[in-house]
């Protein structure tokens, strides 16, 4: 009897065929894994920074390429010598085979792409234009960009150990290690501080300085400016020769508008000891009161080299020179509170005490010990910084304290003494001479920017005569750009005879004072609005006596001139009531 077929047969067939076909699939798979590939390297590429598995890398040996698959990894062949990993965005890495360990070979890649945000700090709108490098090592540009319309950059190919730098003519720069950071957003600070500097009846100020911490600026003709590299915060400060200076704070508009006031210095002369005698300190207030006066000059450092107040400059007391008989404070404050424009006198390289405690600072003479002139004074060398950094220490504790001006006498080399042996350690000429003036004047002024005080500056008066440095390191066109105020001392009784066609100079008062100013603008006139001469109230050498008459003159020269004020002079602080104007 024929067998009887099952239902089913053919399905069971069919059944078992799907079965068997993985299993051979899977045994071929295991098998080349195992027998053919198992003979090559498994190299996964990770992100250095991140540890994330790095997709689509090139995996180069010789001529061959492959990639690596979604988890990083790709396979070499065992008796593969070498292998490249390359990705954009990434250093590439060459590995010589056979690595040491197993055959699981683990290359991490430095990302050498560095991307961005850059807004606004104000409002968190994105910046356009704005210039990013990377520098390596620091100066040198390594990779350079600038912002989008959106605020975005992308640096590439920058190396390891780079700088991130961003620079903006109208925002704070940003200098910061990149290490192992790829994105950034960076806000950017306004820094510019633009505005207009008008006298009180709106015309134009030109050359009005413009400061605020370390920036500056000048005003141009039409008294704009553009003042870079401010800080977040603080006051700016706004000073022209003639007006009194202004303060204004900084908000966050960066924009000011300083209207100045006209001021014209008419100054007396007061010893530390007068100013220290609270009777003899109000009678000079007094007569500043009943008269035209506005101005007093007062030491606070004299030619013997004390400094006549509690200083908080530590060398004045390393040195012994501290001989605190002024509240310096005290003084200012009463001058404040009769309106009075105080100015501090500091004498700077005729400083005896100086010298002598600090000899290696001093002019010295041919046997190695000091130089002294002909009264036996020991001088510092203006060439030293040391001596430089002493007095603009003082000059800046003395703006700290109130004053409206520093005025500083003495910045000039000796004039007197056996000159030719003296010597300085380096070399001394009129060029040197000069620079040494220059460059101590400079940092002075730039300490003394930010602040309130005007810079005042005295010389002899022969300086607006003599074209060359007279032997002192004194020349006009090299000082008067550097200082607010330029006080030449124009006794007359301290020209030679002969000067200016007068046998005897002292006997014409108004001529020496109008034809020395008026020479001195000839020579930088641009400058002559900066011109406080010191006129003699005192009489010495031969010729007229001086009185009320006389010193009237110097004042209606200068004034007839038109200087920035004037200043009296006498070493007793004494003078002549009669020659001055009823306010």
């Amino acid at each position: 009897m024929p067998r009887r077929r099952r239902r089913w047969d053919r399905v069971s067939w069919w059944y078992s065929l799907i079965l068997v076909v993985p299993l051979v699939g899977f045994s071929s798979v295991f098998a080349y894994q195992h027998f053919i590939e198992g003979r090559g390297y498994t190299v996964s590429v990770v992100d250095a920074y991140t540890d994330e598995p790095v997709a689509d890398a090139r995996v180069i040996v010789g001529t061959s390429e492959t990639q690596t698959d979604s988890r990083g990894r790709s396979r070499v062949p065992k008796d593969a010598v070498e292998i490249r990993i390359e990705k954009d965005g990434y250093d590439p890495q060459a590995l010589v085979l056979p690595v040491a360990g197993d055959d699981d070979i683990r290359v991490a890649l430095r990302p050498n792409v560095v991307q961005g945000m850059i807004r606004h700090a104000g409002d968190d709108r994105p910046l356009a234009g704005i210039t990013v490098e990377a520098h390596a090592p620091p100066g040198t540009v390594v990779a350079t960009t600038t912002t989008g319309e959106d605020g975005s950059f992308v640096l590439r190919d920058v190396p390891e150990g780079a700088s991130l730098v961003v620079t903006s003519a109208d925002y704070s720069d940003v200098t910061m290690e990149i290490g192992r950071q790829t994105t950034f957003e960076l806000a950017l600070r306004p820094d510019v501080v633009t505005g207009r500097v008008t006298d009180t009846d709106g015309q134009p100020i030109p050359g009005a300085r413009v400061a605020i911490g370390t920036a500056q600026a000048t005003a141009g003709d039409d008294g704009q400016f553009r003042l870079e590299g401010a800080p977040e915060s603080g006051d700016v400060v706004v000073k022209a020769p003639g007006y009194r200076a202004a303060i204004v704070p900084l908000d966050a508009s960066m924009r000011i508008e300083a209207q100045l006031e006209p001021f014209q210095a008419k100054a007396i002369y007061v010893t530390a000891d007068v100013a220290a005698d609270p009777a003899q300190f109000q009678e000079k207030i007094d007569l500043i009161k009943r008269t035209e006066l506005n101005a007093m000059v007062v030491d606070l450092k004299d030619s013997t080299g004390w400094v006549f107040y509690d200083t908080e400059v530590s060398l004045a007391h390393e040195i012994g020179a501290v001989r605190p008989i002024l509240d310096p404070k005290a003084v200012v404050e009463a001058l404040h509170a009769n309106d009075i424009y105080a100015i501090a006198r500091i004498v700077v390289f005729e400083d005896p005490i100086l010298a002598e405690q600090r000899p290696e600072w001093a002019i010295h003479s041919p046997d190695g010990g000091l130089w002294r002139t002909w009264n036996g004074l020991a001088w510092v060398n203006a060439h030293r910084k040391e001596v430089w950094d002493y007095d603009t220490a003082l000059a800046l504790e003395a703006a700290r304290l109130g004053f409206d001006e520093i005025q500083l006498d003495y910045i000039r080399f000796p004039s007197d003494g056996p000159l030719d042996e003296a010597e300085y350690g380096v070399e001394h000429n009129t060029e040197t001479r000069m620079a040494a003036i220059r460059d101590f004047l400079t940092g002075v002024r730039d300490a003394l920017a930010p602040t309130p005080a005007y810079f005042a500056v005295d010389v002899f008066g022969l300086t607006y005569w003599e074209l060359s440095d007279g032997g002192i390191g004194q020349n006009l066109e090299t000082i008067a750009p550097l200082v607010d105020y330029i006080c030449p001392m124009v006794y007359p009784s301290h020209f030679y005879e002969g000067s200016m066609g007068f046998d005897i100079p002292n006997d014409h008062p108004y001529e020496v004072i109008l034809w020395s100013l008026e020479n001195g603008a000839e020579r930088v006139p641009e400058e002559a609005r900066k011109f406080r001469p010191w006129l003699q109230d005192f009489s010495y050498g031969p010729g007229i006596e001086y009185g009320d008459n006389e010193v009237r003159a110097q004042i209606r020269a200068s004034e007839d001139f038109g200087s920035s004020g004037w200043m009296l002079w006498n070493a007793a602080s004494e003078y002549h009531e009669g020659a001055l104007r009823k306010p």
